[in-house]
């Protein structure tokens, strides 16, 4: 007898807890806000395509699962699911970064935007805040070492990281798998580094988008024009699919949507596109109140506040056809 066929590969669990948590942030993010926030397929894409994600532990997923009111989702965003960034933060309204000892704290602007941690000691610098020309403060990891008097504004450390240098001001951008740092001196004569694609193969257009296998590649809209982002959906138990405008990370089988489908009530739950799967959330499920079909526009989402009697729950719930 011939053997039996394999069984088809499922959606990785991961997905419904990222679609859960979109649904919470778009519930709590302004009509006019960015649309990878504002949408949940968007923030789904958006998700995907962040190097942590696929970690167990990605700390911004933790705080958005047991956060039930947009109060609790806020302090999320604007910590990256870190408690003390976002204590932090709230301390300190309007101040676009800081030092907290050696972490480089950069506060979202509003709550439809991710706030960022960069522990400046864990990359050989320390966090200061120095007074530039004009008396604006310039507030950023240091290191003379790193960052000598003389020291190219962009050069690779290794193949694996791009290193920055701005008037003693040092960042270290690890480049992302499929990529790896690539030096050139540009139009101008300047020296550059950027993490590029494999073969100096270049991203000449902007803003395009092609699947590679099953990595998405996505040239940067702005920065060094060679400069790629790249995203490995295979480690997302996910695959490649789409050409052009509609590459992304897809199921593995049986696709059932688009990404340009906009999210719509059924009953008390929000369904949306989450990459390829057509994501239904119960609104009362995550602590927030009933979908509202036009709650962004076109576009449906849970209501802010809980309906009342409702009982917030502590722990989100999702599910995908």
């Amino acid at each position: 007898m011939p053997p039996a066929p394999p069984a088809p590969p499922k959606d990785p669990p991961l997905l419904a807890q990222i679609a859960s948590a979109c649904a919470r942030v778009s519930a709590c993010t302004p009509a006019q806000a960015d649309a990878r926030f504002r949408d949940p397929g968007a923030c789904v894409d958006w998700w995907l395509s962040e190097p942590e994600a696929a970690d167990k532990a990605d700390p911004l997923r933790a705080c958005l699962a047991d956060a039930a009111t947009c109060e609790k989702v806020s302090a999320c965003m604007r910590g990256g699911g870190d408690a003390r960034a976002a204590a932090f933060c709230a301390q300190r309204p309007g101040v676009v970064s800081g030092c907290d000892g050696d972490r480089l704290v950069s506060c979202a602007e509003d709550d439809g935007h991710e706030s960022s941690v960069t522990d400046c000691a864990a990359i050989g610098a320390s966090c200061r805040e120095v007074k530039a020309a004009g008396g604006l403060v310039v507030r950023a990891c240091w290191s003379a070492q790193r960052c000598p008097a003389g020291a190219p504004e962009a050069r690779c450390d290794g193949s694996g990281a791009v290193l920055s240098c701005r008037d003693g001001a040092f960042e270290r951008v690890l480049c992302r798998p499929g990529t790896t740092c690539q030096e050139r001196t540009d139009e101008s004569g300047e020296s550059v580094a950027a993490c590029e694609l494999p073969g100096r193969r270049r991203c000449d257009l902007r803003g395009a988008r092609y699947c590679e296998d099953d990595r998405l590649v996505e040239c940067e809209r702005a920065g060094h024009p060679s400069a790629a982002r790249v995203t490995d959906c295979l480690g997302f138990g996910l695959r490649c699919t789409g050409v052009g405008p509609r590459a992304r990370c897809s199921v593995p089988t049986a696709v059932e949507c688009d990404r340009e489908l906009l999210p719509k009530c059924e009953g008390d739950a929000v369904v949306f596109c989450a990459a390829g799967r057509l994501a239904k959330v119960s609104c009362s499920g995550i602590g927030l109140g009933a979908c509202e079909p036009s709650a962004k526009g076109p576009m449906a989402a849970c209501a802010r506040a809980p309906r009342p009697g409702a009982a917030p729950a502590s722990t989100p719930a999702s599910t995908a056809k």
